[in-house]
C-alpha cells in the first residue's frame, strides 16, 4: 500500500442497532454438523407475521436501524421468510427500517415477491465444495443450485451479499476457492468472509480453522472482486484466534470488520487508520444513517 494513501477501516456493531430475529424460532430441520440450532437459541423469536411486526416495531422504538431476518432451514435448506411477506410490508409503510434476510436457496419467483414487499437486500451462504454440503448440511444440491439462487436475487434487484465460511469442512480449507468461482458469476454488492464458530454441544464444538486459511481466501476474495468490498463478518472463531483473525483480516485489506474486539480497534488506532463506525449488517452499503461514535461501553460480542 503506497505510504501516502490512508489506510480506512470499517468497524460494524450490531447489538442493538440491527438485532436478528429468527422466524423459525430455535427449529431447524437440517440441525447441521456445526450448529444443531444452538445459535437460533440465542435470536429473539418471530414466527407469525403479527408476532413479527410486534417485536421488530418494539425494537425500532427502542432505536434500532434494521434487522435481519434468519431462522432454520426446511429439508431443502429454505428459510421460510416469503411466509412473512405481509409482515414485511407493513413494517416497511410503518418504518424506515433496513430488512434483510437470510434465505437458503431461493427461486426467481420468491426472489421477486421478495423485493416487491420491501426487503432491502439479502445473505446467501455460498459453498463451493458439495461434499461438505452433504457431510455439514446433510444436503445434496448442486453448483448449480447455488448459482441459480445467486441470480434470482440478483435479478430480482435486491442487493446480494454472499458469505463464504473458512474451514466449513470441519476446519479444513476446502471449497472456498470454488465459492468465490460460483459468486463471480454475479455482481455482488460486499464478500463477506466467515469462519467456522465452536459451538458447545456440537459435534464440531472443539474445531477451529486455522488463522493463516482466512488469509489466504481474503487474499483471492481480493484479487477475483477488486472493485467490490471484501469485508470479514461476525461469525470468525473466538478467544485468542479471533483476534488473530482481525489482525490478518485489516492488514490483508479488508474493507471492514464485524463485531471486532477491543484489541483490534486498538491495533488500527496505533497504526494509523481512518476508523468508520457503524450500526448494521457488514453486508450493507455504509451510510450515515448507519453512522455511529465508538461506544463508551464495547459490548458487541
Amino acid at each position: 500500500m503506497p505510504e501516502n494513501r490512508v489506510k480506512k477501516i470499517n468497524f460494524f456493531i450490531t447489538s442493538t442497532l440491527f438485532p436478528s430475529l429468527s422466524i423459525t424460532g430455535s427449529s431447524c430441520a437440517l440441525m447441521c454438523q456445526h450448529c444443531k440450532g444452538k445459535l437460533l437459541e440465542a435470536l429473539v423469536p418471530a414466527k407469525t407475521c403479527e408476532e413479527l411486526e410486534k417485536k421488530a416495531l418494539a425494537l425500532y422504538r427502542k432505536g434500532a436501524k434494521g434487522i435481519l431476518l434468519t431462522g432454520g432451514c426446511d429439508r431443502h435448506g429454505r428459510v421460510p421468510i416469503n411466509s412473512l411477506i405481509p409482515a414485511i410490508k407493513n413494517l416497511k409503510e410503518k418504518t424506515d427500517l433496513i430488512l434483510i434476510a437470510h434465505t437458503g436457496f431461493i427461486s426467481s419467483n420468491e426472489a421477486a415477491l421478495l423485493k416487491d414487499s420491501g426487503l432491502d437486500g439479502i445473505g446467501f451462504d455460498v459453498i463451493g465444495d458439495m461434499a461438505t454440503v452433504r457431510e455439514v448440511y446433510g444436503l445434496d444440491v448442486s453448483e448449480e443450485e447455488y448459482t441459480e439462487s445467486l441470480r434470482a436475487i440478483e435479478a430480482s434487484g435486491l442487493i446480494v451479499f454472499p458469505h463464504v465460511c473458512v474451514g466449513l469442512h470441519f476446519g479444513e480449507l476446502r471449497g472456498e476457492y470454488r465459492a468465490l468461482e460460483l459468486i463471480s458469476l454475479i455482481n455482488p454488492t460486499t464478500i463477506i468472509i466467515t469462519g467456522l464458530m465452536p459451538v458447545a454441544g456440537t459435534p464440531m464444538a472443539q474445531i477451529k480453522p486455522k488463522p493463516s486459511d482466512f488469509e489466504k481466501v481474503i487474499k483471492k476474495a481480493k484479487e477475483m472482486f477488486p472493485e467490490t468490498p471484501v469485508v470479514l463478518g461476525c461469525a470468525h472463531s473466538s478467544g485468542k484466534d479471533r483476534d488473530e483473525i482481525e489482525k490478518i483480516a485489516l492488514e490483508g485489506g479488508v474493507s471492514g470488520i464485524a463485531a471486532p474486539t477491543m484489541l483490534t480497534i486498538d491495533f488500527a488506532k496505533e497504526n494509523g487508520y481512518q476508523i468508520n463506525y457503524y450500526g448494521m449488517c457488514c453486508g450493507l452499503v455504509p451510510g450515515e444513517k448507519t453512522r455511529r461514535e465508538m461506544p463508551s461501553k464495547w459490548n458487541n460480542q
